[in-house]
Order: C-alpha cells, then sequence, then structure tokens
C-alpha cells in the first residue's frame, strides 16, 4: 500500500508539472530544457540528502549505471518520439511499460504473475488507449519507436527491484538526471551547429528569467516525484507499481481540465473505470500470492 500511495503521488505531481511543457517550448528546445533542468535538480537532491541524512553513494556502480541508462533512453526516446507523432500516439506506446514488465518479470526473474495479473495488466492498456484514443488509422514505423520506449522504461523499473533495491531513492533519482542530462548537453551541442525550428530540433538560446522560472518549477516537481516512484519500485512489486502509473493519464485529464478547461469525452473516463478496475485487480492479485503457502 505504501508503494501504491508513492506512485499515486508521482503520478499526481507529474502530470501537473508536464501541463506546463508546452509553456517551456515557447522559450526554449526541449534539449536546453532537459540540461537547465539537471543543472537546477542535482543541487536540489544533493540539499535533501544532507537534510535527510540520506546516504547517496551508490552500492553498485556498475548496476545503477544500467538501470540509470535503460530508464534514460525510454524517457528520451519518449521525448524525441513527439517530435514526428501525436502525444496520444507516443503516450500510448510509453505506457505500454506495464505489459513489459510482466514479460520481463516471467522471462528474466522467473516472477509468478498468474492469470488475474496478466489479465489486469492488459485490461489497464486497454483503458490507456480508450482514454489516449490514438489515430490507428495513421500508424507508421516511427509508432514503434513510443513502444520502444515503454521497453526501456518497464526495464528500468524491473531492474529497480531487482537490481537496486539496495540503492537510496535519492541515489537512483541522480542517476536518471545525471544521464538525461549528459545526454541532453550532447544534443544540445548537436542541435546547435544543425538547428531545426521544431522543439526537439531548436538550438541553444538565451535563457529568458520566465525560462528559468519554468524550469526550476519543473525540476523541483520532477525531483520531488522521481524520488517518490524510484521508492515505490524499490518497496513494492514492479507489476502493481507500473499498474497504478496508469493514474498519470487519470491526473493527466483531471489537470487538464482544471488548468485549461479541456473537456474528457466518455470513451475517455470509461477508459479511467477500466484502469481503475485493473489496479484493484493487481492489487488484489498481489495479495493472494503473497498470502498463498508456499509449496512443499
Amino acid at each position: 500500500m505504501m508503494a501504491v500511495g508513492l506512485a499515486l503521488a508521482a503520478s499526481a505531481i507529474l502530470s501537473f508539472i508536464d501541463n506546463f511543457v508546452g509553456v517551456v517550448s515557447q522559450e526554449a528546445g526541449l534539449w536546453q530544457f532537459q540540461v537547465f533542468r539537471t543543472v537546477f535538480a542535482i543541487p536540489l537532491l544533493l540539499i535533501a540528502a544532507r537534510m535527510s541524512g540520506r546516504v547517496i553513494r551508490p552500492v553498485n556502480v556498475p548496476r545503477l549505471a544500467v538501470r540509470s541508462l535503460a530508464v534514460s533512453v525510454g524517457l528520451l526516446i519518449y521525448f524525441a518520439s513527439l517530435g514526428a507523432l501525436p502525444v496520444s500516439q507516443a503516450g500510448a506506446g510509453l505506457f505500454s511499460a506495464p505489459l513489459w514488465v510482466v514479460l520481463l518479470s516471467v522471462v528474466l526473474f522467473r516472477q509468478k504473475i498468474g492469470g488475474m495479473g496478466t489479465f489486469a495488466v492488459v485490461i489497464g492498456f486497454a483503458g490507456a488507449l480508450m482514454l489516449l484514443q490514438p489515430d490507428f488509422g495513421n500508424l507508421t514505423a516511427l509508432s514503434l519507436m513510443p513502444l520502444a520506449a515503454g521497453l526501456f522504461y518497464g526495464l528500468g523499473m524491473m531492474l529497480t527491484r531487482h537490481w537496486c533495491s539496495d540503492e537510496s531513492a535519492i541515489a537512483l533519482a541522480i542517476g536518471i538526471f545525471a544521464t538525461i542530462g549528459a545526454a541532453g548537453l550532447v544534443m544540445l551541442i548537436v542541435v546547435t551547429f544543425w538547428p531545426g525550428d521544431t522543439f526537439i530540433t531548436a538550438p541553444w538560446s538565451q535563457p529568458s528569467p520566465r525560462f528559468l522560472w519554468l524550469t526550476l518549477f519543473q525540476a523541483v516537481g520532477a525531483v520531488v516525484a522521481v524520488t517518490l516512484i524510484a521508492q515505490a519500485y524499490r518497496i513494492g512489486n514492479p507489476a502493481v507499481v507500473a499498474v497504478f502509473e496508469y493514474s498519470f493519464l487519470i491526473f493527466a485529464s483531471l489537470w487538464a481540465f482544471l488548468l485549461w478547461g479541456t473537456p474528457t469525452n466518455p470513451l475517455a473516463w470509461a477508459g479511467i473505470a477500466v484502469i481503475l478496475t485493473s489496479g484493484i485487480l493487481m492489487a488484489l492479485n498481489h495479495r493472494e500470492n503473497s498470502n498463498a503457502p508456499a509449496a512443499v
């Protein structure tokens, strides 16, 4: 229950701050945003570690590096796909992560999910599609990019539980921000020499006060949310936590309506109901498996 609560809180925060990415895009490009967000985020994490007395020294550097790379690749592929695909298609692919979590749990770690658990994840993904409503008639090869994002993100979440459970949540968060920041710096140099006119290809520009405040706001929210979700995967069952990450879509619809007055249609509300049902079934399935007597 603690892991589920952390996942819900992280989703609520991330979905809120992501509503302002469009405002950031009016000030600077994606890679400049990622670099500045990292510059703001890592000192905040170090201050939080100092105040809380948490140890941030990695327990296993190679495993932490692999986990950070997997999650960062997934998130960066997702951002890159936004330059060529509608948000609905990109989001639908990224939220295939719970399906990948279940598959990787079975293949890599021989974890038994059970029929109900598998069914819960499948209908959760179906509910996400109902909420996002991608245009399947216009799918192209580029549509595989968000699915790849979901694969890497799901792999990273699996590694969090099975490889990095001894790492502190702050160390896990620093690993992600440092990796994304380094990749953002490389890409910022590339697009500065070969610029474009889109959010993902925009070159370096003089940071405005508005950009700096928006990026600091994003960094604070991201630091809190990434730390919460890392802790959730450290202490909880990855398949259960992954399903409750679908709540991001629910919160995103709520924030879009409250902030911008964007309505949600009946099919999307039906998808929200399906997602909630999926999470309940997964939680019940996990409790039954946990209470089941061990085989002799």
